[in-house]
């Protein structure tokens, strides 16, 4: 029986001890933090839309992290992006996509 330990809003990332439901929950506090659990519907082209303000889709991501990237690089500067974390947290997906949820950069080369 798994747990939800992980909830999102806006910033703050907090995590809960699921053997002590007591416990304060561990808070983060981040850039961005984006939750994309659940909270969307899928369409018929298989593009995730976001049900409410809680879930982040892809374009979301684009717009707050790969656009700045890209309009750094037309400005001149070196630009990289890099993803960082756990085997199965959403690094490649994130970056690349799936379908009809295209990631970061091949967001960045339809520009």
């Amino acid at each position: 029986n798994a747990q939800l330990v992980v909830a999102m809003s806006g910033q703050h990332t907090m995590i809960k001890d699921p053997n002590n439901a007591s416990a304060d929950p561990k808070k983060f506090i981040f850039d961005y933090s984006y939750w994309s659990h659940d909270g969307y519907t899928e369409g018929t082209d298989g593009y995730f839309s976001p049900k409410d303000s809680k879930y982040a889709d892809q374009k979301k991501i684009f717009n707050d992290l790969g656009r700045g990237v890209l309009d750094n690089a037309w400005k001149g500067y070196n630009c990289s992006l890099f993803a960082y974390g756990q085997t199965g947290s959403g690094k490649s997906y994130s970056i690349v996509g799936f379908g009809g949820n295209k990631g970061i950069v091949p967001s960045i080369c339809e520009e």
